[in-house]
């Protein structure tokens, strides 16, 4: 039995689950196509993945795997920098439809703020005139990159996924952004495992109290601040239970308290990877 599931707008009035399944690092092929199966036989209608993250091909197999119609999928996929670049993103775009098995995708994004973006964009651009791209948007982009962005194009980025979770949580970005009616996506809710993000007794205290584990704690509070999640995992019982997390509601008092926790503390530095620290500096 599928989990109930609930849907953004985006600016091109196009629909999108409010939860996704993040494919980073499922593991060997075989492990990556079983893990998109199962999460499609679950309830996940959107699957992201990326060029770089080498499994499109798995994800193609997995999605095959299962009965769901094709138009009830979101298929997110990425560019990679180094196909950063006018013909380089046509070319980027024909082999990920190619690996993945499919006439479309639901989301392209370029993957970091790195390398002829202006190129990139309006390739992109031309692809989602002609529905090969059914939406574009951008991945890791900080306010400065994102702005420049918006006076810069002809299409409005519809996504703009990064780094957020609550010891993280970027609400002056999450300001701009819906600002100008760019969806967040969270990468990497649970932070990788690398911080000790459910051990907080906050987190704990919240799970308690509403009978929940302290994973759907953080993904309803994802959800109740306009951001699309995308847990990951490979078992199939952590599976259903990220996604089950429509039934509940985090009270505002909850909310202002889950505010408490953030610390700024970011996994990754984007301005470092496009150079823009040295700018900054300046």
């Amino acid at each position: 039995m599928e989990e109930r599931m609930d849907f953004r707008i985006l600016n091109n009035g196009s629909f999108i689950p409010s939860i996704g399944f993040g494919a980073y690092k499922t593991g060997t092929p075989a492990e990556s196509e079983l893990a998109i199966t199962n999460a499609i036989n679950v309830g996940y209608r959107l699957i992201d993945t990326a060029a770089f993250y080498d499994n499109e091909e798995s994800i193609g197999k997995g999605i095959k795997n299962t009965d769901v119609n094709r138009a009830d999928l979101f298929i997110t996929t990425k560019l990679w920098h180094r196909d950063a670049g006018y013909d380089s993103t046509l070319r980027a775009v024909e082999s990920s439809l190619k690996k993945l098995q499919l006439d479309y995708l639901d989301l392209y994004l370029i993957h970091q703020p790195i390398g002829d973006i202006y190129g990139s964009w309006k390739a992109m651009e031309e692809l989602y005139d002609q529905g090969v791209l059914r939406a574009i948007g951008v991945s890791n982009f900080y306010e400065d990159r994102l702005i420049d962005l918006l006076y810069h194009c002809n299409v409005k980025p519809a996504i703009n996924q990064i780094e957020c979770h609550p010891f993280n949580q970027r609400e002056e970005l999450h300001q701009l952004m819906r600002m100008h009616q760019v969806v967040a996506q969270s990468w990497s809710p649970f932070t990788r495992g690398k911080l000790p993000l459910f051990d907080h007794p906050i987190i704990k205290s919240l799970a308690e109290k509403y009978g929940k584990t302290p994973q759907q704690i953080v993904l309803r509070w994802n959800i109740q601040r306009g951001i699309i999640p995308l847990p990951k995992s490979n078992n199939v019982e952590h599976m259903k239970s990220n996604l089950d997390v429509f039934e509940f509601k985090l009270t505002n008092i909850d909310m202002d308290v889950m505010a408490l926790l953030n610390e700024d503390k970011a996994l990754e530095d984007h301005h470092a990877a496009s150079g823009l620290d040295r700018l900054i500096k300046l």
